[in-house]
């Protein structure tokens, strides 16, 4: 007997459900004014998305489990990664009064780069599993640091009293370069995810409590 609903829901999914949770709020926020809540939003589902692989790992998993979870985390990262600092584009420009067909522009590059680089790393992906090959490097800049470059960007032009606009339309420029660009970059280890996350606190708090 098939079950009621389709998917699967068990703890290996878990965090990823949890980043496209944070990241559809943080998309909530934006479009309600509050940036700096939508980059605490994207903080979340980038700590999410670190840990979530090493979670799966965790479990068994038959052959459909393990392609439906590769494809769920693809698409958590799409919006986590690509949609919502679109979105936090556009709110912020919105807010400065200043929207342009140049932002859409951006907006839509960095989410379509977004696109590109994790549909070849999955297609990538799928050809290494089946040749039983397990990845050591990533191809081009891996979408979650994201969650650690935009927080910093924007603690940095808070404390400096910069505008923030500006500077992250050049960014999201650069990040949507370094997506789809050909360089490889070693996969770290659990040690430098977590010393990440540690070098990470702070600027949460500074975002939380202090910023504005």
């Amino acid at each position: 007997m098939k079950k009621p609903i389709i998917g699967y829901y068990g703890y290996w999914v878990f965090l990823t459900y949890l980043s496209i949770a944070a990241a559809g709020l943080g998309i909530y926020f934006a479009y309600d004014g509050s940036v700096r809540n939508a980059i605490l939003c994207m903080i979340a589902s980038g700590i999410c998305d670190t840990f979530d692989g090493r979670l799966a790992s965790t479990a068994k998993r038959n052959e459909r489990q393990l392609n439906f979870g590769m494809q769920i985390d693809a698409m958590a990262d799409l919006l986590s990664f690509g949609v919502l600092p679109a979105a936090i584009l556009y709110a912020q420009a919105m807010a400065d009064g200043s929207l342009s067909l140049a932002n859409a522009f951006i907006g839509v590059m960095i989410a379509l780069a977004a696109l590109i680089r994790l549909s070849y790393f999955n297609a990538v992906e799928m050809e290494m599993h089946t040749k039983q090959e397990k990845r050591t490097y990533f191809e081009g800049l891996p979408t979650t640091i994201v969650a650690v470059i935009i927080p910093i960007t924007y603690a940095i032009c808070n404390i400096l009293e910069k505008a923030f606009l500006p500077v992250y339309n050049i960014l999201l420029i650069v990040i949507s370069v370094l997506f789809v660009l050909r360089f490889k970059i070693a996969k770290p280890g659990i040690r430098t995810q977590i010393i990440i996350c540690i070098v990470g606190i702070p600027i949460i708090i500074y975002i939380l409590f202090i910023g504005v």
